[in-house]
């Protein structure tokens, strides 16, 4: 797990040395709960047909995520 992650660049290493999982400022900032809670809400509800399968492909256990 890579944190800090910044850059198209820095990305791109990760990947090449084998890392699948990061987090940072590159893909967005961090984000007060009310408006995190709101992005996966809007993520799940764009596209609906976005399978566990699928989230753990992109190893994102959040994209998954569906309210109760």
């Amino acid at each position: 797990m890579a944190e800090g992650v910044e850059s198209p660049e820095q990305l791109e290493f990760l990947k090449a040395l084998g890392c699948d999982q990061y987090q940072g400022f590159h893909f967005s900032p961090a984000l007060p709960a009310a408006k995190f809670e709101a992005l996966v809400r809007a993520t799940s509800e764009a596209d609906p047909d976005f399978t566990e399968a699928e989230a753990q492909r992109t190893h994102s256990k959040l994209a998954a995520y569906r309210p109760r």
